[in-house]
Parts: structure tokens; sequence; C-alpha cells
């Protein structure tokens, strides 16, 4: 017996990946910046020191006049001791500082950046491969079998 090899070719469909780059065109906004000043009433509370008014209490000698008849033949003269206190108060008051102050802020800058960015397409490519097998082959026998075939004579007459 012998055995026999046969190549049979397989098509077989294989995906393989092809990168394609694809470009767009894209509007970008183009931005113009402006810068103006704005007022910004801005409220601040300060504490101011309100002054106090403190009341005092001062006694002052109540003059009382006296008078006594004296009998001199001397002339009689009559002093009026008065006296007048003025008090002076020194308050000191502290003035508050107002700061003002205008702050300025800068826009932010926007900034666009374009990337390319790759477009993936699947496609078809065939392949095509050898691929070996056995395969069994049915031999062809030969049998000699005698048969005995009677031989049959024949007579002419």
């Amino acid at each position: 017996q012998q055995e026999r090899q046969h190549h049979i070719h397989v098509e077989e469909i294989v995906d393989v990946v092809v990168e394609q780059k694809v470009e767009e065109i894209v509007h970008v906004p183009v931005i113009h910046t402006q810068e103006r000043i704005v007022t910004n009433p801005v409220e601040v509370e300060v504490e101011v020191p309100r002054p106090h008014l403190i009341e005092k209490t001062i006694e002052v000698p109540k003059i009382q006049i006296e008078e006594k008849i004296i009998k001199v033949p001397k002339i009689t003269q009559t002093i009026v001791d008065t006296t007048i206190q003025n008090q002076v108060q020194t308050i000191e008051v502290v003035r508050p500082k107002i700061v003002q102050k205008i702050v300025q802020r800068k826009k932010p800058i926007i900034q666009d950046e374009v990337r390319q960015v790759p477009k993936i397409i699947k496609q078809y490519v065939p392949v095509q491969r050898i691929v070996e097998r056995e395969v069994q082959i049915p031999q062809v026998q030969i049998v000699d079998k005698v048969v005995e075939v009677p031989v049959q004579k024949q007579v002419q007459v």
C-alpha cells in the first residue's frame, strides 16, 4: 500500500485593518478680545468708632450767702466769693481709613488645538493558504483466482 498526498488550495478570507487618514475642514471661531473698564461698586463695611457721651456729675460747692448784721459803727462790706470751674475734656477719635481699589482682571485666552485622528476602515483581503491533509485512497488489489473451466471438445462429424 502506498499513500498519496494531495495538495488542496483553500481560500480563506481574513480581516485586515487598513488605516486611512480623513481630513475634515473644521471652522474654528476667531476670538477677538475686547478690554473695557467696568465700574464695579463694592460695598465695604467699615467700623467707624462713634463718640460716646459720658455724663459725669460734678459736685460744685453751693454758694451760700450769709448775711450778718453786726452792729458796729464801722461800714460793713459784704464779700461774695464765687468760684467757677470749667472742665475741658479731650476726646480722641480715630478716623477710619477708606481704601478704594479697582481690580482689573483679564479674560482667559482660549486656545484651540486641531488633532488628526486616524479613521479605521475594515477591508477584507483574500489570503491563499496551502493546507496539507492525508487522504486515504483505496488501493486496488489484484487477487488471482483460479477458476477451472471444463474444456469441451467438439467433434465434427
